[in-house]
């Protein structure tokens, strides 16, 4: 089991923001994980401006933006991992995981952020019962 200072889960702009904030705050003990392939989140489908006016000072879009903070990530050396499903988080903030790289993995962290942003529900699946 690795040992963290910060855990991240979720790579959209939200984690990504988080994992600068926490590096510009000195801590370098800390992990990034995605569960695309990628980098940057949902934002790839807003191709409208309007982001970025608050954290940039300029309109940008959604991918603008992302990839602001992915830039930004690889800049300062932040480590993460793609294609990593959490598959549960304990009370004592154990993150267990599998990667298709790492395989299953395990890590304890001091601190654990959850930015897993959210996902839209499409007209058709209102009427359909159930948690998703």
């Amino acid at each position: 089991m690795r040992e963290l200072d910060v855990l991240i889960i979720g790579g959209g702009p939200a984690g990504l923001a988080a994992a600068v904030a926490a590096k510009k705050a000195g801590i370098n003990d800390l992990l990034i994980l995605e569960r695309d392939d990628h980098l940057g989140g949902i934002l790839n489908q807003c191709i409208h401006n309007g982001f970025g006016l608050q954290a940039f000072g300029e309109e940008l879009t959604g991918p603008e933006y992302a990839q602001r903070y992915v830039d930004m990530v690889e800049e300062l050396k932040i480590p993460y991992q793609c294609e990593a499903m959490v598959l549960s988080v304990s009370d004592d903030k154990v993150a267990t995981v599998i990667n298709p790289k790492e395989g299953l993995q395990q890590f304890k962290a001091k601190a654990l952020i959850l930015a897993m942003g959210c996902r839209e529900r499409p007209r058709g699946a209102l009427g359909i019962p159930g948690w998703r």
